[in-house]
């Protein structure tokens, strides 16, 4: 039986789901419990081979009842556990419009692409409930169909588009001022994907290493369903022969920053891998306990927007520097 991430997904939300109803339970209590959601027959129920429905199905709620135990979503005592006590987040029809306005000015997306960018922007992601989040998508649709009626934005080969979109390529050959340049490069970071983004950080760290005196033995981009939390993996040598193992987290926003639960959560994964150091970029901020976090170890960096582009200025990656300003590298950017 194939599982996809449709299924995984599934699996997380019957556990959420049983523990929604009941007050506390064992693991065993929560693996039958969830399965009640998947509506097997009793023949699928007594078949207990390994490759069977019921067996591929009761591995995938015990791995998502692990992955909610390590995001602190579920907290046991004893033999039993529940869900965390936490508020779901409630958003205004108004702020999701305007966001959304503000999504497609950035590009076309799909219904599923824009529900994911909402998600983020407003924290629903962050949640073990899904109710927060089938809320919000119910008000994002609904945004989607005014907007449509309204002639406000066009839906295109599956995909919705601002009628007027603007077009940050132009005058990409005039050098701007760091003022004006900044903010259409983190928008075009933004355009161009998390995946391209990961790439973008792994090429950029390497030069910087690079610069900085360091052989780079290797820098992998390791992101992905199964990344364990970690986006890049670099090795590096210094003059004396020390070796390091550095692994980083991309975070490519809009606007959402980064939480401490989020920088806790990579940490945990970088000291699982045994990397010595970690870094964790993202194209907005950290929030302020994120921030403590991160200067209360000492194997940890944190590089923000503002830090990122005096990176991208100081190694000369992804922009081309002029006496009059700065403009994109098109090498990189449109590969």
């Amino acid at each position: 039986m194939r599982v996809t991430n449709k299924m995984k997904r599934k699996s997380t939300e019957a556990v959420i789901k049983f523990l929604s109803n009941t007050e506390n339970a064992t693991r065993n209590e929560i693996i039958e419990g969830a399965l009640l959601c998947y509506g097997l027959s009793e023949a699928e129920l007594e078949d207990n081979s390994p490759r069977s429905k019921n067996s591929v199905i009761r591995s995938y709620i015990s791995t998502a009842i692990n992955e909610l135990i390590n995001k602190q979503n579920l907290k046991r005592k004893g033999d039993r556990y529940s869900l965390a006590k936490e508020e779901l987040v409630i958003v205004k029809e108004d702020l999701v419009e305007a966001e959304v306005k503000e999504i497609l000015q950035r590009g076309a997306y799909t219904k599923n692409e824009i529900f994911r960018q909402l998600e983020i922007h407003f924290g629903t992601d962050t949640t073990s409930s899904f109710k927060d989040d089938y809320s919000l998508h119910s008000i994002a649709g609904n945004v989607l169909f005014n907007l449509l009626n309204n002639d406000e934005i066009e839906f295109i080969d599956g995909k919705y588009r601002d009628i007027t979109p603007e077009d940050i390529n132009e005058n990409n050959d005039t050098p701007l001022p760091e003022n004006e340049f900044k903010p259409k490069f983190f928008k075009k970071l933004w355009l161009m994907g998390g995946k391209f983004f990961e790439s973008f950080v792994a090429n950029l760290l390497e030069k910087y290493f690079t610069l900085s005196g360091k052989m780079v033995v290797f820098c992998d981009i390791t992101g992905g369903s199964d990344d364990g939390g970690l986006d890049v993996e670099l090795e590096t040598v210094d003059f004396l022969g020390f070796v390091e193992t550095i692994v980083a987290q991309t975070k490519c926003r809009d606007r959402a920053h980064v939480t401490e639960k989020e920088v806790r959560e990579f940490y945990g994964a970088m000291n699982a891998k045994g990397a010595t150091r970690g870094i964790y970029v993202t194209t907005t901020h950290f929030h302020e306990s994120a921030e403590n976090f991160i200067d209360a170890v000492g194997d940890l960096v944190g590089i923000d927007g503002d830090k990122l582009f005096s990176l991208v200025k100081r190694t000369s990656y992804g922009i081309n520097k002029y006496k009059e300003g700065y403009t994109f590298d098109e090498a990189i950017f449109n590969r």
